[in-house]
């Protein structure tokens, strides 16, 4: 039997949390979502996640914050974790590059296309679970 896919979403329009939730739910990943960083570092805290899509520019705190405290002060580099953010300024795409990101997705987000986005850039990071995401796919 193949273990579901934990995703953790953090953003903080409500309409994106729930697309993706009802997207990604709808073909079998266990998604969880934050309305903002320290939410979801307190979600993280209580469960581990295979993938947190966590939004760059958020209030109470941002998503550089999240990545820092994920990637430095907990030492988490299992974890792969994709940026969504209206910017591109390649400031923003380098910093996040040095905290070890997976991927950067510029918004807005086409809720049609995340969920192969998302399967994409985790099994790249992730070759050994590649083929645990395929056989959850041919189930769907």
């Amino acid at each position: 039997m193949t273990e579901t896919v934990n995703i953790l979403v953090v953003d903080d329009e409500k309409g994106i949390r729930e697309g993706c939730r009802r997207i990604l739910s709808s073909e079998g990943y266990g998604v969880d979502v934050a309305e903002n960083g320290k939410a979801g570092l307190e979600m993280v805290r209580g469960k581990p996640y295979d993938l947190i899509l966590v939004d760059l520019m958020m209030p109470v705190m941002s998503g550089q914050e999240v990545l820092r405290e994920i990637r430095e002060a907990r030492r988490d580099i299992a974890t792969t974790i994709i940026i969504s953010s209206l910017s591109s300024h390649r400031d923003d795409v380098a910093l996040c590059a040095r905290f070890g990101v997976q991927g950067y997705l510029v918004k807005p987000l086409n809720p049609r296309e995340i969920s192969r986005i998302l399967v994409d850039l985790y099994t790249k990071a992730n070759p050994r679970k590649a083929s645990e995401i395929e056989a959850l796919m041919k189930k769907l």
